[in-house]
């Protein structure tokens, strides 16, 4: 059976692709720091350097997830950006490199902007701002050191792991929940996946052997107070919006501050899938959320050893 090493699943991109595919695969998770367990996976010492997370986990397959990986829409995700995920992600990407593991790296629809729309893998409107400039340096880095790596562009929602529910998903529902105010910027936009849909494609992309840089986004393009709003729709929370000016003297400035939809054409002509629409993805977080989905993302079981192949 093979085996993929999920390396950040602190990021909801991380937790949810090690839960998707603990069903299907053996997956080993790295974090870096303690506190993340999800259920029929191996969690790795957080304390282990990348060749030894790779070692321990006997991997087929690398799946980094740094902070690269994150929504630009999460509050945290700027400040979590800088020149330390170009040296991250050049040490995975030198281990897996050694070590003759395939690697994958979950990136962002962040290093674009607009005022061009659904933008493509070789689109000229790139944002200028610092963190736009360290995703990119780091794709850069994976490209390089592994030649035939998978760089995923996206921009994910759903349920987070580790102990407590702290994700950008359950804090806005706790938000609307308790002050019925849908209060969202509207300028910004994208076109947002479910993560476990993106997880699917991603099992696509690596049985086909798919190399370079691909994009994968849901099929709508919208805003976070949009998104929001539907949100709270599924989940049957009533709500109050606040009433914005939309009219704008010039474009917005700032990573992921707008236009960051992402165009799917390659990833759908090379694998013959469509991309979801937001109700059906907001349909399955809702379901996630019924079926004790979330119970596997924030499980506390022993962690086991990976077990060794035969020689």
């Amino acid at each position: 059976m093979k085996t993929f090493l999920v390396v950040g699943v602190d990021t909801i991109a991380g937790a949810n692709v090690a839960a998707s595919f603990s069903n299907r695969y053996r997956v080993a998770i790295w974090a870096p720091h303690a506190g993340y367990e999800i259920a029929n996976c191996d969690a790795l010492d957080p304390r282990m350097s990348p060749p030894e997370a790779i070692a321990a986990a006997q991997a087929d397959c690398l799946i980094y997830c740094g902070p690269a990986a994150r929504s630009s829409w999460e509050p945290q995700t700027k400040t979590l950006i800088n020149d330390a995920l170009v040296t991250d992600a050049q040490c995975w990407a030198h281990a897996a490199a050694a070590a003759n593991v395939r690697i994958v790296m979950i990136s962002s629809d962040a290093v674009f902007t607009g005022p061009w729309l659904f933008h493509d893998e070789d689109s000229h409107g790139v944002c200028p701002s610092y963190q736009a400039q360290m995703i990119r340096a780091a794709e850069e880095q994976v490209t390089e050191l592994c030649p035939e790596a998978l760089i995923l562009r996206t921009n994910v929602f759903g349920w987070s792991a580790g102990s407590e529910a702290t994700g950008w998903i359950e804090a806005t529902l706790k938000n609307v929940e308790t002050k019925r105010i849908v209060q969202q910027d509207h300028i910004r936009h994208a076109a947002p996946i479910l993560a476990t849909d993106m997880a699917d494609i991603l099992d696509r992309a690596c049985q086909e052997n798919l190399t370079g840089v691909y994009h994968v986004a849901g099929a709508e393009r919208i805003n976070p107070l949009q998104f929001t709003q539907r949100l709270a729709d599924r989940f049957e929370l009533p709500w109050l919006a606040m009433r914005r000016e939309s009219s704008l003297n010039e474009p917005p400035q700032g990573f992921g501050e707008g236009e960051c939809s992402l165009q799917t054409k390659k990833i759908r002509k090379d694998l013959c899938v469509a991309m979801p629409l937001l109700s059906e993805s907001l349909t399955r977080l809702h379901a996630q959320a019924q079926s004790g989905y979330c119970e596997q993302l924030r499980t506390t079981p022993v962690a086991r050893a990976p077990k060794r192949r035969a020689a």
